[in-house]
């Protein structure tokens, strides 16, 4: 084949577009070529006048686009990176941090609801974007035009719970000429890190196992393995945890053997592998023997009265428990006695009153039974001043309903007439108050509102709030979250009243939950009952009394009972309550 340049056709300038640039190209010769082809196959082709000028000219512009399309780096596409926020109510953003390129997106995705994605750090918003504080279901999405480093969080959970996010905008090199690579291989999932931690409250034949775990980001399975060997034996029910932070974990075991050494380790595992804790050991208490006391911290500490703490195991004898408390060791003062039995721990309390305002008390806990005195450790309180600020705390919600809530909270007064409230809302700005109402004293008393026209199975924020001449007092945030619209009925069983010789009267709480809802008491001298209170039907989604009276009773005898409630959604089943008849 050869080529020549047309000597007839002048330079003429050629020009095109390629992807969003246009291009200029030099002059160029027309060119004329011949292929001679010789023998069965011969073909001759020869300049033929314009005709073959024109086809020349054709060519050479499909042979420069071709090249073009095979070198010239293609415009990448835009595209769409997604975040969820609050996945599983935890206080996160899922993934915490991403990489884009300019022109890409981050959608975020409200999986739970009180939270926002706000630019800046928390406390600093910096006005890039701010999506408000939302609810579940909502996204929120931002382009990012510009390369740079986008710090975010959430503005009610991102100072108190860390919850930050980033978002890395980098610019990308184009790449001429497209390499196939292989799939990166999944990036491992790491096993999870454990700590066995000592055993406490051992007694006789039970005791708490003690542990920590970092999940490491994995769903992980975690319980404790125990027995009298390393080979263990027994394991713990399994308890799942989840998240990138170290958390205690504990366990309570019964069924032991008194005076017998025992091992134990914390087990944990995900989709990483299985971790171990190393081994520990504890020797349980004798069968009988002096009774075990700690002494707690005082609570409700006001100006004239407080309460004492203490823990206690009977150690299998009859025991006599009490405080002793002053104003010095030498103590001077004691509670009335309390009895107690068996073998393992239990919560003591007393009240005292009488007390001096803004005075240094010592006190511990005193036990007695037939193997001797255990004096439990010296502790202090001081009492408040006559008068002051009141001291409110904000407890958690009770009677959690479809669309209503009770609020608690405890409240000191502190001498002066106070004003106490309670803010709540869908977010930590709250925005909705009920009805104030005025206390007065020095001692601590149960505050309590209930809210209605709430939203189905929305998180709600609540606090309490107080205020006398002397300040205002703003206890803790605290959440909960409405039921849905319908479900399974929810039960209480409370305790029994007008018990004689032969009756009482059963009582507990019931939530129909939307449903129509029967409802009835089981009663008997064991846990197996035996006997039943006739149905009652109930309807609607807010809580309401349910009471029985049960008559044939033996006198001086322990009966045992409990609520059921049965309705489309399921049957609940009340706690185990007794009463003994005189």
């Amino acid at each position: 084949m050869g080529c020549s340049g047309a000597p007839r056709a002048p330079n003429v300038p050629l020009a095109g577009v390629l992807g969003n640039n246009r291009v200029t190209f030099a002059r160029l010769k027309p060119v004329t070529c011949q292929l001679h082809f010789h023998g069965a196959d011969s073909l001759n082709f020869t300049e033929r006048g314009p005709a073959m000028r024109i086809f020349s000219w054709r060519l050479t512009l499909v042979v420069i686009a071709a090249t073009s399309l095979i070198f010239y780096p293609k415009a990448a596409e835009a595209m769409t990176v997604d975040v969820t926020i609050g996945p599983g109510g935890n206080l996160v953003f899922s993934p915490s941090s991403v990489t884009i390129h300019p022109g890409d997106q981050v959608k975020w995705t409200w999986s739970s609801s009180g939270h926002s994605t706000t630019s800046g750090s928390p406390g600093q918003p910096n006005g890039i974007w701010d999506s408000g504080i939302h609810n579940q279901g909502v996204t929120f999405t931002h382009t990012f035009n510009s390369a740079g480093t986008f710090p975010y969080y959430c503005i009610p959970h991102g100072g108190c719970c860390n919850m930050v996010g980033t978002v890395m905008v980098v610019n990308a090199s184009p790449t001429p000429m497209p390499t196939p690579t292989s799939t990166p291989a999944a990036t491992p999932t790491p096993t999870p890190v454990v700590t066995t931690n000592p055993a406490t409250k051992v007694a006789a034949f039970s005791a708490t196992l003690n542990g920590s775990v970092n999940p490491r980001g994995a769903t992980t399975m975690v319980n404790f393995q125990y027995g009298l060997t390393t080979t263990y034996g027994s394991n713990t029910p399994m308890q799942t945890q989840n998240g990138n932070t170290v958390r205690a974990v504990s366990a309570n075991i019964a069924g032991l053997l008194a005076n017998r050494t025992y091992h134990f380790r914390i087990v944990a595992h995900n989709n990483g592998g299985t971790s171990f804790g190393p081994d520990r050991v504890f020797t349980t208490l004798t069968a009988t023997g002096p009774a075990v006391v700690t002494t707690n911290p005082a609570t409700l500490i006001a100006s004239f009265s407080a309460t004492l703490n203490g823990s206690l195991n009977p150690h299998g004898l009859t025991t006599t428990v009490s405080f002793q408390y002053g104003t010095t060791t030498a103590y001077g003062s004691t509670t009335p006695m309390q009895t107690q039995t068996g073998s393992t721990y239990r919560d003591i309390a007393a009240n005292i009153g009488g007390l001096s305002p803004n005075i240094v008390y010592h006190f511990r806990i005193v036990a007695t039974n037939s193997a001797g005195t255990r004096f439990g450790g010296d502790r202090t309180f001081t009492t408040l001043s006559v008068t002051g600020p009141p001291v409110a705390t904000t407890n958690p919600a009770t009677f959690i309903a479809s669309f209503s809530a009770m609020l608690n909270a405890l409240l000191d007064p502190h001498g002066l007439t106070t004003s106490v409230h309670f803010q709540y809302g869908t977010t930590p700005s709250y925005g909705l108050t009920t009805a104030p109402q005025n206390r007065a004293g020095n001692t601590f008393q149960a505050v309590g509102a209930n809210v209605t026209g709430l939203t189905a199975n929305t998180l709600y924020h609540f606090r309490v709030v107080a205020s006398n001449g002397a300040g205002t007092t703003m206890g803790s945030d605290r959440t909960f979250s409405t039921l849905t619209p319908t479900g399974p009925p929810v039960v209480i069983t409370n305790g029994a009243t007008n018990v004689t010789t032969s009756s009482g009267t059963l009582n507990g709480s019931l939530d129909p939950h939307g449903l129509t809802t029967t409802v009835f008491f089981q009663y008997g001298t064991t846990t197996s009952y035996g006997s039943a209170t006739p149905m009652q039907t109930q309807t609607g989604n807010t809580y309401r009394n349910i009471t029985a009276n049960v008559g044939g009773l033996t006198p001086h005898t322990t009966y045992h009972f409990r609520m059921v409630a049965t309705n489309a959604g399921g049957t609940k089943m009340g706690s185990d309550r007794t009463f003994t008849t005189q």
